[in-house]
């Protein structure tokens, strides 16, 4: 936690996103959920904080927009679509997703803003509740044996999708990989967010002999605090 600004006072960044939910029973479901979340700059370096907060603007606005969001024992195989999977440790409930994001998010942001609380809500539940998850441990989400299976010396990775710095929302096969040094490689859409911000990714007109790079269609806007 920022030791330079009060935890009382903290910027709130609101998006949503739809997505199909698979439920415990075999039942999909569409929705619209709309998402709260409490920051600090926690940092000087104003320009890393901007590239910070982008890349969470990207990750809730367009990473899981149109997802489907599913679980390791949902009753349902999601195959053969091109469709975002975003695999959570449990039933994708308000609580579940909440926590997970506060995960993710602060993971993503790194010491360049810090992630006070994730709200979730259900636009077309009814009754509207909204979850807030708010605490800066994560004691309910599964070690990675516990989520795949899998031993850290049996997988790519040490950690789950939301611990680590990228914007996987999910993890890979590896029964047909023996070599687990040479994970698959994740797109790179976050480093490239940041190096935009920073002027380290330039973007060229065609027309004169540069190369266009386009992200997904998407464009950064510097955030002014």
């Amino acid at each position: 936690m920022s030791d330079f600004v009060s935890v009382n006072s903290y910027s709130t960044f609101k998006a949503q996103f739809s997505a199909t939910v698979i439920q415990s029973a075999p039942i999909l479901l569409s929705d619209t959920y709309e998402v709260e979340v409490d920051f600090l700059w926690a940092d000087m370096d104003l320009a890393r904080g901007n590239a910070a907060f982008m890349k969470m603007r990207y990750f809730l606005e367009d990473e899981l927009h149109q997802s489907v969001l599913t679980y390791p024992q949902a009753p349902m195989v999601v195959n053969g679509i091109e469709n975002n999977i975003v695999l959570f440790p449990f039933v994708p409930t308000n609580d579940i997703i909440a926590m997970t994001l506060h995960a993710k998010l602060n993971t993503i942001c790194g010491q360049y803003i810090d992630i006070i609380s994730v709200r979730v809500g259900s636009k077309y539940a009814h009754p509207n509740l909204i979850y807030t998850y708010a605490d800066d441990e994560y004691p309910a989400m599964p070690s990675l044996k516990d989520f795949i299976g899998l031993d850290k010396d049996e997988y790519y990775y040490d950690q789950p999708w939301w611990y680590r710095n990228d914007s996987t929302t999910g993890e890979f096969d590896t029964s047909d990989d023996q070599d687990l040094t040479d994970p698959p490689e994740p797109d790179t859409i976050l480093d490239d967010i940041e190096k935009m911000v920073m002027g380290e990714l330039k973007l060229h007109d065609s027309e004169g002999g540069g190369e266009v790079v386009d992200i997904k269609e998407w464009k950064p806007k510097i955030i002014d605090d």
